[in-house]
């Protein structure tokens, strides 16, 4: 294997696409304080109140291991709540304050331009690659360390 060859491999494209991804992220959220992550993570809850941090980890494919620091930080913040059923203490529910949906609502332009700036080197027919890495990834989802069980 050459160099050449390390940048025409899926996994390094993939990875480049993905560092390009959050830099694009960062530079539209700039004062938002806010990761790409940690965004979905705040559409979930938004989406889903009440659901569990188990589930929120399947919904958003997050790494368990690092989920409940981002929650700790997001309820610092008070981007989010947690809060234990009577009926099972072993369970933290996720809930959006104002602060998390005044959040998403402020920035939907900023998450619009992420994604039309990622595509924009592309013309429309280039475009439609992404059903083919979605369904590469749809394919593959269960090789991921934290796969995606999409919310239905």
């Amino acid at each position: 294997m050459t160099l050449e060859d390390v940048y025409a491999a899926p996994g390094h494209l993939i990875r480049r696409a993905q560092q390009i991804a959050v830099a694009v992220f960062h530079e539209e959220f700039e004062g938002w304080d806010v990761t790409p992550v940690q965004y979905a993570a705040l559409i979930a809850i938004r989406d889903r109140p009440g659901m569990d941090q188990r589930t929120l980890v399947k919904f958003v494919a997050i790494d368990r291991s690092t989920v409940g620091t981002m929650l700790k930080g997001l309820e610092g913040r008070r981007l989010i709540s947690r809060a234990t059923p009577k009926n099972d203490q072993r369970t933290k529910q996720l809930f959006i304050r104002p602060e998390g949906a005044r959040l998403l609502d402020e920035t939907r332009e900023n998450i619009a331009r992420v994604q039309e700036r990622i595509l924009a080197p592309l013309g429309k027919e280039q475009r439609a690659f992404m059903q083919s890495l979605a369904k590469l990834v749809q394919l593959n989802n269960d090789l991921s360390r934290a796969p995606l069980r999409a919310a239905k």
